[in-house]
């Protein structure tokens, strides 16, 4: 793994309801509230009708592009960016990053995770990006 002086590594830590942005030197630059979410818990009422249901995905949609924007405008210089967590939405960041012009050449990883606080992040962070050798042979915490 070949890091550029002016190029960061970044992990991503997404749930339902917020993220941490990671650098790889274990730094969480930004914590981020999905504060749309926060606002709208319990708006769906059974007798809501198909147009307003339809309304109402709508704005989640819109509410999930905003918050991933908002952790893109984060990300500066980055190298490798890996996504993880429980959430969906992690799926939605990584399309947001690829449309990114300044992030094209940016890979972004997906990775699955349980729920995490930002120690547990931070470490997570640390592995997939670590150095092992075994063997002689060296070797990154993270697949190729």
């Amino acid at each position: 793994m070949k890091i550029s002086a002016n190029n960061i590594d970044y992990g991503i830590y997404i749930d339902q309801k917020r993220a941490f942005i990671i650098s790889l030197d274990h730094i969480v630059h930004e914590a981020l509230i999905d504060e749309e979410k926060e606002e709208n818990k319990g708006v769906i009422s059974s007798a809501k009708g198909i147009n307003e249901q339809e309304h109402i995905q709508n704005k989640k949609k819109e509410n999930i592009k905003k918050f991933c924007k908002a952790i893109i405008e984060k990300i500066v210089d980055a190298n490798d960016i890996v996504v993880f967590g429980p959430s969906t939405v992690k799926h939605e960041l990584q399309k947001e990053i690829t449309n990114t012009t300044r992030l094209k050449t940016v890979k972004a990883e997906i990775a699955v995770t349980d729920v995490m606080n930002k120690d547990e992040a931070c470490l997570f962070v640390k592995n997939y990006y670590s150095t092992f050798i075994v063997d002689r042979q060296v070797f990154t915490g993270r697949k190729k």
